[in-house]
């Protein structure tokens, strides 16, 4: 006999302390009801490639305009200068929440702690889509 997942009933219920279960057998003493499958989503990813493609070819343009901020004896116009500090700040922003998730990672902190760490690193993702990202 070959058993087939697809034909098997699923049962969905919440415990007293409101968390939602799945299970094959139907819970004796929980209210519970039949979970039916919908089916996958599908999530269109060419948005998002064509966002990280214009954000590397803003960035290639970038060096290529500000001579891969380097130094290179030429003056500096104030749109290259602004570029300059832009993508400094941008820098800056990757770094902080680059520590942040290390800091995250290596655990050892309280809830507290935590929370807090999460909430500067949303903030902080947010301020680099804004301001290095967009297009």
């Amino acid at each position: 006999m070959i058993s087939f997942p697809a034909n098997a009933q699923v049962y969905k219920w919440t415990d007293p302390d409101g968390v939602v279960h799945y299970g094959d057998t139907a819970p004796a003493q929980q209210a519970h009801e039949p979970f039916r499958f919908e089916g996958y989503s599908e999530i269109d990813m060419r948005g998002n490639i064509r966002a990280s493609e214009a954000v590397s070819r803003g960035r290639r343009e970038l060096r290529a305009r500000t001579g891969s901020g380097k130094g290179n004896g030429r003056k500096v116009s104030k749109g290259e200068s602004d570029a300059q500090k832009r993508e400094a700040q941008c820098q800056s922003l990757v770094e902080r929440i680059e520590w942040i998730d290390s800091r995250l990672r290596a655990g050892g902190y309280s809830v507290n702690q935590g929370n807090r760490l999460r909430a500067e690193r949303r903030e902080l993702s947010g301020k680099r889509a804004w301001e290095c990202l967009r297009n």
